[in-house]
């Protein structure tokens, strides 16, 4: 192993700020939505503290309790908060639906069954929303997209 390499693994604090790049970089840009976030902050945690001579160099079972510990405190804190992000955005990718109109299909729409609408040429999934004010629609009727569950279009009678 080149001596470069050894000199870097040998320093506790270099490899946990490493692997908190990783972390960090795979839930930006490779697998998000798992909370590799908190691994990254929880490692970054960790070689903070080795750095400011916290924890010793030397004591993995000290790195790796805090890591798990801090991994473990930052979800916890910041769950709820990234879960609000993501609904806020997700909602945002529906704007060009919501407002659209679309097309009963063969089989109606009924409160109590749902049916299937077609909107920019694809078959979806809907069904008529609380006040929609009828309890069907009859198939080919036009109804407007209210707001998207799911996969399911929540739809009212085209006036």
């Amino acid at each position: 192993m080149d001596d470069s390499i050894r000199a870097f693994l040998h320093n506790a604090g270099d490899v946990w700020l490493a692997a908190a790049v990783i972390f960090l970089m795979l839930e930006a840009f490779g697998i998000p939505g798992v909370g590799l976030v908190f691994a990254g902050l929880g490692s970054l945690v960790v070689g903070f503290t080795i750095f400011s001579g916290m924890i010793a160099a030397d004591n993995h079972a000290a790195q790796w309790t805090l890591f798990f510990i801090t991994s473990l405190l930052w979800a916890l804190l910041l769950w709820k908060p990234m879960q609000k992000f993501r609904v806020g955005k997700r909602h945002s990718e529906y704007s060009n639906i919501i407002g659209g109109t679309a097309y009963v299909g063969g089989n109606g729409l009924t409160r109590k069954h749902g049916g299937e609408v077609t909107w920019s040429g694809t078959i979806m999934r809907a069904e008529l929303a609380r006040h929609a004010g009828v309890d069907a629609v009859e198939p080919g009727a036009q109804v407007v997209i209210t707001e998207v569950s799911g996969a399911t279009l929540v739809v009212v009678p085209k006036d």
